[in-house]
């Protein structure tokens, strides 16, 4: 909430946004909309209701604990390794 209510110039502009919020604890509970949260400030300082919103629909703040690929050891960041494809080594 604090990161919403700060991320405009104009705070009464952000009552809605923060009224949102408590209303998607309503619908997806309390504990998951933490977790929406959570997941949407590891991404940015300043999330927006949208954001957290979208994570709540799509439920990726129950899989935050879950890399999608594991990073490998050499010196290019983008580089998947052999892991990332089911553990085969191609060898061409």
């Amino acid at each position: 909430m604090d990161a919403i209510l700060t991320s405009k110039r104009v705070e009464q502009q952000t009552y809605r946004s923060c009224m949102g919020l408590l209303k998607l604890a309503e619908k997806y509970s309390a504990k998951r909309l933490e977790a929406a949260c959570e997941r949407a400030l590891s991404f940015t300082a300043s999330p927006s209701y949208k954001s957290i919103k979208n994570i709540l629909v799509t439920g990726i703040e129950e899989k935050a604990d879950r890399p999608e690929f594991q990073p490998t050891d050499n010196n290019y960041g983008i580089t998947r390794g052999a892991h990332y494809y089911g553990g085969k080594h191609h060898d061409q």
